[in-house]
């Protein structure tokens, strides 16, 4: 690449998040020859939005695109290579642009997002089209990454507002055109996805080894044995409510997406992580078709770890990752670890990302829990 290029050129841009939308652009416009992944991989995720008469936004994978359904859109963005990056730009803007996915429905009945104040209310007749429509055409034009067109659009319709009074109105394109510069200044960074960047394949094999020789020194693990797969836990509940354990994997120190697996805590209804545990990791040792892990490990501290190995029949070690600093909890022991330590790093990431899912699939039960309620 660097052979062949005769030329830099470079855009400064007011935030991170304007710059996504700006690459994404540019990707799809011009199809980089050296952006081959972002360009041709197809688990790429798309934003695209519908034409209709309340218009949806929509996350599909590239291979989504061709269905005749979504050939008529308003426009289409991406490609995204990270779900969760996409997952938390929507969170930014949509407080903004209040979309909704529901559309409107016989018995007007409104969607958890306009109770949320995320939704603009087509869903229950609180709006009609064409004022929907003008918002849509607003979140399109901030896809695009034509933020200063839409600040100045939202400036002179606030300043209409203002001379005919309508105040009511002039607030909310202030309020606008607030958060607009909120989630685009310079100093809004977006959440790191989780497992980007990953540990370099050198910083694994350390932590692997030096996670070995640690559980050699305590007897719980042989020395001339590698390993190759480390399975990480932790709960979610709300008030004991909607409870799930997650099993996220790591095989040969990489996160290992097509292995992760949650549990649906059946047992309790109260809070009570030490019995959603025992109850996920009992039934975890219900499938040996699947591949066994060398290590368990559980997001939290003594307490956990022993409720766990009461339980826990199969012969490998169970340690635990306990907060604030993180500590490791083997054979009973707390062991500090410098912040920089490759095994420390590597069993933070499993907690975080096991954490995620955990909260991931707990919110879904939730969200569909409220939504048969209403």
């Amino acid at each position: 690449m660097t052979q062949l290029a005769r030329g830099i050129r470079y855009q400064i841009l007011d935030s991170e998040l304007e710059a996504i939308f700006v690459e994404a652009e540019l990707i799809k416009t011009h199809q980089p020859y050296f952006n081959s992944r972002l360009k041709d991989d197809k688990s790429t995720i798309y934003l695209l939005i519908t034409k209709e008469e309340f218009p949806k936004v929509l996350r599909l994978r590239k291979t989504d695109l061709k269905l005749a359904r979504y050939q008529k859109n308003l426009g289409v963005f991406g490609p995204f290579a990270s779900g969760y990056r996409l997952n938390e730009i929507l969170k930014l803007i949509r407080p903004i642009f209040r979309w909704c996915n529901h559309g409107p429905n016989s018995k007007h009945k409104a969607c958890l997002y306009y109770h949320l104040d995320l939704c603009a209310g087509p869903c229950c007749d609180k709006i009609s089209a064409t004022d929907y429509q003008a918002t849509i055409a607003q979140l399109v034009t901030f896809l695009r990454g034509q933020k200063q067109i839409l600040l100045r659009e939202l400036t002179t319709k606030m300043q209409q507002a203002a001379e005919k009074e309508a105040y009511e109105a002039a607030q909310a394109y202030k309020n606008q055109l607030e958060l607009i510069k909120e989630i685009s200044s310079s100093q809004k960074t977006l959440k790191t996805d989780l497992w980007l960047p990953n540990l370099s394949r050198t910083q694994a094999e350390a932590g692997l080894i030096q996670l070995r020789k640690i559980l050699h020194d305590q007897q719980l693990f042989p020395s001339d044995q590698s390993i190759k797969r480390i399975e990480g836990y932790d709960v979610s509940n709300t008030m004991g409510q909607q409870a799930t354990v997650s099993m996220v994997v790591l095989t040969d120190g990489e996160p290992d997406h097509s292995e992760y697996k949650f549990f649906k805590i059946k047992s309790l209804a109260t809070p009570n992580d030490y019995g959603m545990l025992q109850e996920a990791l009992t039934r975890r040792q219900n499938h040996p078709e699947w591949p066994q892990p060398d290590v368990i490990m559980i997001d939290g501290g003594r307490g956990q770890v022993n409720a766990v190995r009461k339980i826990w029949h199969w012969h490998m070690p169970v340690i635990g990752l306990v907060k604030n600093p993180d500590r490791i909890v083997v054979n009973g022991k707390i062991l500090r670890l410098p912040a920089d330590h490759p095994t420390l790093q590597m069993l933070q990431r499993l907690r975080d990302e096991a954490h995620r899912f955990a909260k991931k699939h707990h919110t879904r039960l939730r969200t569909k829990n409220l939504l048969e309620s209403l």
